[in-house]
């Protein structure tokens, strides 16, 4: 038996480093990789497989959400996944606060200054045309989201005009979900509830309803040459020239979560 073990350690040594290099020492996967990967506390009352390298971590079913998420309500909180919670989530964006639960509607953080509708002499198809003082009943069966997808088919995904700028947010790697131009109805309902979303706009970082010398654009078009914004200081509507990007007009985007 020696004399084996000898030649095949001369075999070895004769055939040279080459044979060492075909010895692979693989590493072995991790719980994580092996899908042990949660504490045992998440599992709750489900039957649990614990990993054979780390005893503390385990395989369930359905593991819980470690942060929740509660009901969205007018001022809550809205995270990159399209959820609310009670405290801040970890490893979850803050995206924008809750203005209208009945559509699930939120709005952004923060808003885009000296914009222009855009568009200036094109009656974009497929938009209704609503006068100031006639756009409660002329686009209340309409949505941004529409709205916003029908402007930019007309005028491109750019983001140097109003709809343009809130379409190319959903490009965005830190933002889910598709952004877009409010109506004007649906800026009202942001005006009335001004007050409760501007308290989550100020814990989440986000900057606030402006309460004077502002307006905000909405996706409702007037005609080819004037769209509706709405004027903060005191809700009222009005319309504009399309391609003023005057500093005092806003775009603030919205997302249906």
């Amino acid at each position: 038996m020696r004399k084996y073990l000898l030649l095949a350690g001369a075999a070895l040594i004769g055939l040279g480093s080459s044979a060492y290099a075909a010895i692979d020492c693989a590493v072995p996967p991790t719980c994580d990789e092996l899908g042990y990967a949660y504490p045992e506390d998440w599992c709750e009352s489900q039957a649990v497989l614990k990993c054979p390298f780390d005893q503390t971590k385990v395989f369930c079913g359905e593991p819980k959400d470690p942060d929740p998420s509660v009901t969205c309500t007018v001022g809550a909180i809205l995270y990159n996944d399209l959820k609310c919670y009670d405290e801040v989530p970890s490893g979850k964006t803050a995206i924008g606060v809750v203005f209208n639960t009945s559509k699930r509607l939120a709005i952004a953080l923060n808003h885009k200054g000296s914009i222009s509708w855009g568009g200036y002499g094109t009656d974009i198809p497929g938009l209704n045309n609503c006068a100031p003082d006639l756009y409660k009943n002329c686009d209340r069966f309409s949505s941004g989201k529409e709205n916003t997808a029908t402007i930019v088919t007309a005028l491109g995904a750019y983001s140097n005009y109003a709809a343009g700028y809130c379409y190319t947010m959903s490009t965005l790697s830190n933002l889910h979900g598709s952004w877009f131009l409010p109506t004007i109805s649906e800026l009202i309902t942001l005006y009335d509830n001004r007050t409760t979303v501007n308290t989550g706009l100020q814990k989440a970082g986000g900057t606030a309803i402006p309460s004077s010398g502002a307006y905000y654009w909405s996706s409702t078009e007037s005609s080819s040459n004037y769209a509706l914004y709405l004027i903060l200081s005191n809700g009222n509507v009005n319309d504009g020239i399309k391609n003023h990007p005057l500093s005092g007009h806003y775009a603030r985007c919205a997302v249906a979560y």
